[in-house]
């Protein structure tokens, strides 16, 4: 996604609302739900251009906003841009009435809702529930329980079940009644070389709630990668967290190097790299893997996916 913003905090709030959608639709949920999708994102986005190129001029209230919102976590990160543009209600049809509304009965905490909010057009009430997420596949690939996180055990398939069944249980908060359910679930999907060319789509059949616009990567052992004539196309860099949402700029001028010569993984865990062409445009994004790490993490994901 080629987006016109060169700081980082603008740049990844507009890839929260450009992105497209991870899910078309939530397995196991039987209720009234609103997968919000790509084309009420684009939406969002195109009534927002004006703030962000007023951000992007003078990004010092965003700055300032996640300053007072400071967390490493990337989940987070994702909540708290969200937030910044939910109070940013001129520019879109929703009024903020809370944000992290706990749940209780009688003294005990029982939950908590993402957002809750006032359709200012509709007037009705909507509970939003949101997330980030970026995982790795491992065949079968329509088995979603074998997308695994990159760096701990959820799975996909944990997180729908969590979703579908815990997170929206509630008819009320306080004296508002909810009159709409809605689901924001964005991020990337990694798949193994087997399934997908680093430089092309994925086609082959995968989890059925999937949208079939949702992001794509690829992961690779790290021999596999530094021996790959697909990766050697490319000059690639090892990126942290923070650089996992929105496309990587090329005024960056940070230091690239040919996949042949990358030195080892720092750790056990995937690392995620970026690809870059001649013009410095990011082409590729590859989780490299030092160790093979499916078969324990599999086991986990399955007989843990009911705690």
């Amino acid at each position: 996604m080629n987006l016109p913003y060169y700081h980082p905090h603008v740049r990844n709030l507009a890839w929260i609302l450009a992105a497209p959608s991870l899910l078309k639709f939530l397995p196991e949920f039987n209720q009234p739900l609103t997968v919000l999708d790509d084309q009420f994102w684009q939406q969002q986005y195109q009534a927002y251009l004006p703030r962000l190129q007023q951000l992007e001029d003078n990004p010092l209230i965003l700055e300032q906003f996640l300053a007072e919102h400071n967390n490493h976590r990337l989940g987070y990160y994702f909540e708290y841009l969200l937030l910044f543009w939910l109070q940013d209600n001129q520019y879109h049809c929703f009024e903020l009435i809370k944000h992290r509304a706990t749940l209780f009965k009688g003294k005990i905490t029982i939950g908590e809702l993402d957002y809750l909010l006032r359709n200012k057009i509709t007037g009705e009430i909507e509970h939003w529930e949101v997330a980030i997420k970026f995982y790795l596949g491992y065949p079968p690939l329509t088995d979603a329980y074998h997308w695994l996180g990159a760096n701990d055990n959820d799975s996909l398939g944990r997180k729908l079940h969590h979703l579908a069944t815990k997170q929206f249980l509630a008819d009320q908060y306080q004296d508002y009644k909810i009159n709409k359910r809605c689901l924001l679930v964005k991020g990337r999907l990694f798949y193994p070389s087997t399934a997908k060319n680093l430089l092309a789509r994925a086609h082959s059949p995968t989890v059925s709630c999937l949208s079939p616009n949702h992001l794509q990567g690829n992961w690779i052992m790290y021999q596999d990668f530094i021996n790959s004539p697909e990766a050697a196309q490319l000059h690639w860099r090892h990126v942290a967290k923070d650089e996992w949402l929105a496309d990587q700029q090329p005024f960056k001028q940070l230091p690239l190097a040919n996949s042949q010569h990358l030195p080892p993984l720092p750790t056990a865990r995937a690392e995620l790299f970026l690809g870059f062409n001649a013009k410095l445009e990011e082409q590729a994004r590859c989780f490299v893997c030092g160790v093979p790490r499916a078969i324990h993490l599999l086991a986990s994901t399955h007989f843990g996916c009911a705690q």
